[in-house]
């Protein structure tokens, strides 16, 4: 039996069998497919700064440690920031004590007005107009950043128009003094679209006013002040400042005829804070 070389051998197989080579593809292990990316994205862990609690129909909700960690960075950024900018106590600051009001009255939307944080004893308290929070079942503070701070309202009196909030958050708030004539001062008011907004303004005169209560009901007498600035009807419990900080009193009416806000004087809201308890107070009925 003769032998053949492997190229004489390779002529003779038929040719309806198939070469084998060892250069074949066919011959060499195939490697198995990768996952898809999303079966990998699966797999790994997930970021302990993202950690979500997910049910069954892939509802998540972040854990309540990312939302605490997250209010600690954004007051510690907010606070390196005053202090650079030059502000020794930036939490008592003018803009860190005014706030908005939001009350959930007699309407489908919520009645919005401006509160400032005062100090009373060892107490820091929210002053408004109590024609923003009459009749309200629930009375939330808005911070300048947006964020909602729920609230109660502890004192209400309809003949000076004013009402006193307290929240666990406020904190830091300004004393108060009296106002003088020819004075200079500040305006600062809350909006829900604009955010803060101030002016300077002057103290013309001080006043003895006769008018209604909030009802419309009882003819009361209130002291107040007049000064000079463009107020809108979204104004009211807006703060008017000194030169040194201090909270001379809260916006509660305007002159349409000309430029002109008349707020109530301290000694008109001393007496309201003075009756604060610790209770809910009742806020009357819807105007």
């Amino acid at each position: 039996m003769e032998r053949c070389s492997p190229r004489q051998c390779a002529r003779q197989v038929p040719r309806h069998l198939p070469r084998i080579r060892r250069d074949d593809r066919r011959l060499r292990p195939r490697r198995p497919h990768p996952p898809p990316l999303r079966s990998r994205l699966r797999r790994r862990p997930p970021h302990p700064a993202t950690v979500r609690r997910c049910g069954r129909k892939r509802r998540c909700q972040r854990s309540s440690t990312v939302r605490v960690s997250a209010r600690i960075a954004l007051e510690a950024a907010l606070t390196l920031a005053a202090v650079a900018c030059g502000i020794d106590d930036p939490l008592t600051a003018v803009d860190w004590v005014v706030i908005g009001v939001a009350a959930d009255c007699c309407s489908l939307e919520p009645a919005f007005g401006t509160g400032v944080a005062v100090i009373h004893g060892d107490q820091v308290l929210v002053v408004t107009t109590a024609h923003t929070v009459a009749g309200s079942d629930e009375v939330s503070l808005r911070q300048p950043l947006g964020l909602a701070v729920p609230a109660e309202v502890v004192a209400f009196d309809p003949d000076r128009d004013v009402a006193v909030i307290r929240a666990n958050e406020m904190r830091y708030g300004r004393p108060m003094s009296e106002p003088s004539t020819g004075a200079a001062a500040t305006a600062v008011a809350w909006s829900p679209d604009v955010g803060l907004e101030s002016f300077d303004t002057t103290i013309t005169h001080l006043l003895r006013v006769t008018l209604e209560d909030i009802y419309i009901e009882d003819v009361v007498e209130r002291r107040a002040f007049e000064f000079d600035g463009a107020i809108t009807a979204g104004d009211s419990g807006a703060p008017i400042f000194c030169e040194t900080g201090d909270v001379l009193g809260i916006v509660y009416a305007r002159s349409r005829e000309r430029n002109a806000g008349f707020p109530s004087s301290t000694p008109e809201i001393r007496p309201v804070l003075d009756s604060v308890t610790d209770s809910r107070a009742d806020t009357g009925r819807c105007i």
